[in-house]
């Protein structure tokens, strides 16, 4: 088979069509590396600058600060502890508290006869008490072509995160 420059040109054109939604899409998100500003921050009145590496972002109207150089200058200490993905600024808790995402585990633990690979468990927010309120349910999908879906919820439940005990929401 013998390659001709209508060939490689209608190659470039199908090429060149073909990717550039992929290129259409990927400006819809945000690149925090592109958008960081220097800001000043200021600490009991005096200014105060972290490294030009750990800059603040905006996004959305929204400055995203980086929490140590903040609670730094606050004389404060910072212990991210990735398993539970935690951060603690200042004093740790004198008991045991359970995470967002631990509570999530203890739902998925208590259930796990109950629920399928499918199901979703995840974090909704924290009620008027503090408690974790997590949230279980399933997508199913009515109609493939046009993306059509429902949720089923299999329960609402709600986390204790000094005790780690669950509830139904629902009760």
């Amino acid at each position: 088979m013998k390659w001709d420059f209508k060939s490689l040109l209608g190659g470039i054109v199908i090429g060149s069509v073909l990717f550039s939604g992929i290129a259409a899409a990927a400006s819809n998100y945000p690149d925090p590396e592109t958008k960081q500003t220097p800001f000043t921050y200021y600490f009991e009145g005096v200014p105060k600058s972290p490294a030009s590496d750990v800059q603040g972002i905006m996004y959305k109207n929204t400055v995203y600060v980086p929490i140590r150089f903040v609670a730094e200058n606050l004389n404060k200490p910072v212990i991210y502890d990735a398993r539970s993905r935690s951060i603690y600024i200042g004093k740790l808790p004198t008991s045991k508290m359970y995470s967002k995402m631990e509570a999530i585990e203890l739902v998925k633990a208590k259930f796990a006869g109950n629920l399928s690979p499918s199901h979703v468990v995840e974090y909704s927010h924290d009620d008027e008490k503090g408690h974790y309120v997590i949230h279980v349910y399933q997508t199913y999908v009515n109609n493939f072509q046009s993306g059509d879906s429902y949720t089923s919820t299999y329960g609402w439940f709600v986390v204790n995160p000094n005790t780690g005990d669950i509830r139904s929401l629902l009760q």
